[in-house]
């Protein structure tokens, strides 16, 4: 699978700060655990279909300009979800179990390039999401996706998706019918205050009781900046089972389906329920 690359060039900024809401390792510096960074990557080795080309299962997503790009359903797409990326998690093959299923429900995917690299800006990195959110919609309404739009992400995406939803009118785009931000981090770089979100918004986040890296306080931040607006905050419990650390979310076993995509699927579908 080729991969596009963003065409804007991005600002540098410092890494040290980028970090806090990063993405790509733990508190020690470590990269994500081996395992589920090989499992993500290799179920996505294929990627969704697109309207362009139903017929070939390795189609290509559609290009949407230069900052995001579309994975479409065969049929129909019900719902549209902005899935916006973890920090430094440029490639979508990393969430590419996710996209294919989201695509298998009649839910087409825009994912914002929103960063360019590991020295973008906190407000390069805002000013990508904004881009990327409108070029992905537009494109994805070109091909056939009106519906729904529900807003996803993981840590410093999910944050995102929060700011997404709040700044949508002022960016000009439709604002989310709901907002899931898996163990978020707060975005550096926002301005004081955000606009609220629109009231029939709904706002859910998950933490996990071992994320080191960005804790509960990604999600409690965020649910301050936007009151009084309800923000429901679901904190994960780990058993000997299961540990709920930051890269607990990448995983796509049937646990992780069960605690990290099903609550998406709930959104989606009190927004936008299935045919039939």
């Amino acid at each position: 699978m080729r991969r596009s690359r963003p065409l804007s060039a991005l600002a540098v900024a410092l890494l040290a700060a980028l970090a806090l809401a990063g993405c790509g390792a733990g508190d020690d510096g470590a990269a994500p655990d081996a395992a589920a960074a090989t499992a993500a990557a290799s179920t996505a080795a294929t990627p969704a279909t697109t309207v362009a080309d139903t017929t070939e299962a390795d189609a290509e997503p559609e290009p949407a300009g230069p900052r995001a790009r579309i994975f479409m359903p065969i049929g129909e797409a019900r719902a549209t979800v902005i899935l916006l990326h973890g920090w430094n998690d440029l490639d979508p093959a990393a969430y590419g179990a996710w996209i294919d299923h989201l695509n298998e429900t009649g839910v087409a995917v825009v994912f914002p390039d929103y960063q360019a690299g590991l020295l973008s800006s906190p407000a390069s990195m805002l000013a990508g999401t904004e881009q990327g959110i409108r070029d992905g919609l537009a494109e994805a309404e070109r091909l056939g996706a009106t519906g729904p739009v529900v807003a996803a992400g993981y840590s410093l995406g999910g944050g995102l998706a929060v700011v997404y939803a709040a700044m949508a009118a002022d960016w000009g785009v439709a604002a989310p019918s709901a907002v899931y931000a898996v163990f978020p981090a707060e975005p550096l770089g926002l301005p004081a205050e955000l606009p609220p979100v629109p009231a029939d918004t709904t706002v859910e986040m998950l933490v996990g009781d071992r994320d080191v890296v960005v804790g509960r306080g990604g999600a409690d931040a965020l649910a301050a900046r936007i009151a009084p607006h309800p923000a429901r905050i679901t904190a994960l419990v780990s058993t000997d089972a299961v540990a709920y650390d930051h890269f607990a979310p990448k995983r796509d076993d049937a646990r992780a389906q069960a605690d990290f995509w099903a609550p998406l699927d709930r959104l989606i579908d009190e927004a936008a329920p299935p045919a039939g």
